[in-house]
C-alpha cells in the first residue's frame, strides 16, 4: 500500500508562511490540515525534484524508516511565491507534514541519543541506494555534510531519526539521459555516510537493512511509479527506466555495501 497521503491528506493551502532560499524554493504552508512544506511545479530544482520526493518518501517508508507524513496536493486559488519572482505554478505539489524536533547540526549530541540506533544502517543503505548526495556526499572533503538533512524528533529522553528532503535523489539534473548514463547503476559509493555514525553501525543493522533491500520486486516499484502526477511531465519510457533503476540498484547496493559499511566504513574496500 502506499503511503502517500495514507495518514494526512491536506485538500487545500490556506495561506504561505515562508519560502526557503533551497533548490526547490520549499515553502512552509498553512493548509485545512495544519502546517507543511511544499515544493511545486516549476520550482528552479526541475520536475525530477518532485517525482524524486515522492518516490523516495515511498521507499523510505517501505525500507522502514521514520519520515514525515507526505501527500500530494492540489495547488489552485492561492499564489505561492518561489521568492525569485516566479511562482508555484497551479497542479499537483508535493507536500511533507511539518513535524516538532530539530536539525542535526546539534551533531553527536542528538546522534548520541537517538532511541532507534539501527536506523543509522538503514539510513545509509536507503541514500546509496537512491543515490542521495544532498545528505551526505562521498566526497565529503569536497562537499561538506549537510546536518540540516538530519532531523531529530523527541521521544521521550530521546530522540527518533527522522530522514526527510530527497529532492537530489537518484540523479542531480536532467531526467531521460542521467537516468540513462550507465554510472547511475555502476555507481558504488557510500552516500549517507556521517563520521558520527561510524560508532554506530554493526552487523545486526546492516545485515537487516540489506536483507530488506532484497526483497524489493518490480510490482513494489512499479505502483509508485504509476503513482506519479502526470502533471510533473514524466513520460511513461521514463517511468519504465526509473523503475528498472530502483529495481538494479537495489540488488547492486545489496551485493556491495555490507563489506564497505563493516570493514571499512564509508571508504573503498
Amino acid at each position: 500500500m502506499l503511503r502517500c497521503g495514507r495518514n494526512w491528506r491536506p485538500a487545500s493551502v490556506k495561506r504561505v508562511i515562508e519560502t526557503f532560499e533551497t533548490s526547490t524554493r520549499v515553502a512552509q504552508v498553512a493548509t485545512d490540515a495544519g502546517n507543511g512544506f511544499l515544493k511545486g511545479i516549476g520550482n528552479p530544482a526541475g520536475p525530477m525534484s518532485l517525482v524524486a520526493e515522492l518516490v523516495a518518501g515511498e521507499l523510505a517508508a517501505w525500507i522502514g524508516l521514520i519520515i514525515p507524513d507526505f501527500s500530494i496536493i492540489h495547488v489552485t486559488g492561492i499564489d505561492i511565491p518561489f521568492g525569485n519572482g516566479a511562482h508555484v505554478q497551479h497542479g499537483p505539489a508535493f507536500i511533507s507534514r511539518e513535524i516538532d524536533g530539530f536539525g542535526g547540526n546539534g551533531g553527536p549530541d542528538f546522534i548520541r541519543k537517538i532511541s532507534n540506533p539501527s536506523d543509522i544502517a538503514k539510513l545509509v543503505v536507503f541514500d546509496t541506494w537512491i543515490r542521495n548526495a544532498d545528505r551526505c556526499h562521498p566526497d565529503p572533503e569536497n562537499y561538506p555534510p549537510n546536518y540540516d538533512n538530519l532531523f531529530f524528533t523527541p521521544n521521550g529522553q530521546k530522540y527518533e531519526l527522522v530522514a526527510l528532503d530527497h529532492s537530489q535523489g537518484f540523479i542531480e539534473s536532467g531526467i531521460e539521459a542521467a537516468l540513462s548514463d550507465p554510472y547511475v547503476l555502476e555507481d558504488d559509493q557510500v552516500y549517507g555516510f556521517f563520521p558520527e555514525f561510524a560508532a554506530l553501525i554493526d552487523y545486526t543493522s546492516v545485515t537487516a537493512a540489506v536483507a530488506r533491500l532484497r526483497q524489493i520486486d518490480t510490482a513494489q516499484v512499479q505502483e509508485i511509479v504509476d503513482s506519479i502526477p502526470p502533471q510533473w511531465g514524466i513520460s511513461s519510457g521514463t517511468r519504465v527506466v526509473l523503475r528498472n533503476v530502483i529495481c538494479e540498484r537495489a540488488n547492486r547496493v545489496a551485493n556491495y555495501i555490507s563489506a564497505k559499511l563493516l570493514s571499512n566504513p564509508g571508504l573503498e574496500v
